[in-house]
């Protein structure tokens, strides 16, 4: 994985959900409530999830970590923001150990993030996390110096965060933090052993408002129906390793091609075929048996995914099923998710992770381009 395009990529999308701004052809923009801005500290204790035999053989302590927030909310009359109860997007900073300093060692991971609130009153707000980004692990597989870590094969690895988060307020600009999160690092099977790790922790901390003025309270605004359609068409790449024993790093890629419903300015569904081309598959799909290096290594499937727009960023999920492909996967199904950032009115940068059933294969990079043939008349 290219250390400075995931970097990017995270601080692209970071500045684009802080600081995006409606879609070009709304009205100006008029300010209700002084915008907040925030920094959080928060204390982490909890355990390793072992889903791998001898992560339960390891595992000797419980995961530790400091996690610190910059978080900005923004209450604009025409901004993406009210269609979302008006949610706390950031950039941030997580540390964090792994149940083993000596084999797993510990890991710091820079993210943009969302909290949607699920209850929010002048004082007090509790919200679901949404969180992807870049992490560093300190110690990752090594045949020679750190062969019994099985979990992670690269020093650069994908991190995605859920979890549930609290904040009353007590004093000023001051409160008081909590929260229940579960927390994923994966290479994306860049650089193999890659079984990915996840820990579920309880945090406690404070954090201080820049503005000592309690959260207005806002009416919950619904978005109007819309139905403009678009035909987008997306084309990505990505490298990855195909197993442990084999070191060679193999080209993958994808073109989507894909019909796109807007059922509202915050959401969309779509439809549609994928081309993929999986370089590593005679390696990883056809077991310990003779391996057909010759074999086609494309796949035809078709998908279908959820959209949430947020001003001029998109995050998606999708699920494919494979239609035909020369080799067999060993599951018949293939989610994607991942996030897209407007670049104009009708291209978009791409970055999603593609998996087989539920085991990554690579990350991808790519471009795609939206062609509207139904404009809203809603």
């Amino acid at each position: 994985m290219n250390l400075r395009v995931v970097v990017l990529s995270v601080l692209v999308f970071g500045w684009a959900l802080v600081g995006s701004r409606p879609v070009c052809g709304q009205d100006s923009i008029m300010v209700t409530q002084p915008n907040q801005r925030s920094v959080t500290v928060l204390y982490h204790q909890g355990i390793v999830i072992p889903h791998h035999p001898n992560m339960v053989y390891f595992i000797d302590d419980f995961s530790r970590g400091l996690e610190v927030n910059y978080g900005l909310l923004r209450f604009e009359a025409n901004g993406w923001q009210k269609w979302y109860n008006f949610p706390e997007v950031g950039l941030g900073l997580f540390y964090n150990s792994y149940g083993n300093a000596e084999i797993y060692g510990q890991g710091l991971s820079l993210y943009p993030y969302l909290h949607f609130p699920l209850i929010r009153t002048s004082r007090f707000s509790l919200s679901n996390k949404l969180a992807m980004g870049v992490g560093y692990i300190n110690k990752p597989f090594d045949y020679q110096t750190n062969p019994y870590n099985r979990i992670f094969g690269s020093h650069f690895n994908a991190y995605i965060g859920l979890g549930l988060y609290s904040s009353l307020r007590i004093s000023g600009g001051w409160s008081l933090r909590a929260s229940a999160s579960l927390n994923h690092l994966s290479n994306g099977a860049t650089r193999k052993p890659n079984s990915g790790l996840n820990t579920f922790t309880l945090s406690m901390g404070a954090g201080y408002h820049f503005l000592p003025d309690r959260i207005p309270l806002l009416p919950r605004q619904v978005a109007p129906r819309a139905n403009q359609r678009d035909i987008q068409v997306f084309v990505g790449y990505g490298r990855s390793q195909a197993s442990d024993y084999n070191l060679n790093h193999y080209s993958s890629g994808s073109l989507s091609v894909h019909h796109v419903w807007h059922r509202s300015p915050k959401s969309a569904w779509g439809a549609g075929v994928d081309l993929i081309y999986f370089g590593p598959a005679p390696f990883v799909f056809q077991g310990s048996g003779p391996v057909d290096v010759d074999a086609d290594r494309f796949f035809y499937g078709v998908s279908g995914g959820k959209y949430w727009i947020m001003g001029s960023t998109i995050a998606f999920v999708q699920l494919g099923v494979y239609l035909y492909s020369e080799i067999d996967p060993p599951q018949p199904v293939y989610p994607r998710v991942g996030l897209r950032q407007k670049v104009t009115k009708n291209l978009q940068a791409n970055f999603s992770i593609k998996a087989s059933f539920f085991r990554a294969e690579f990350i991808e990079f790519g471009v795609g381009y939206c062609f509207e043939y139904k404009k809203n008349d809603l």
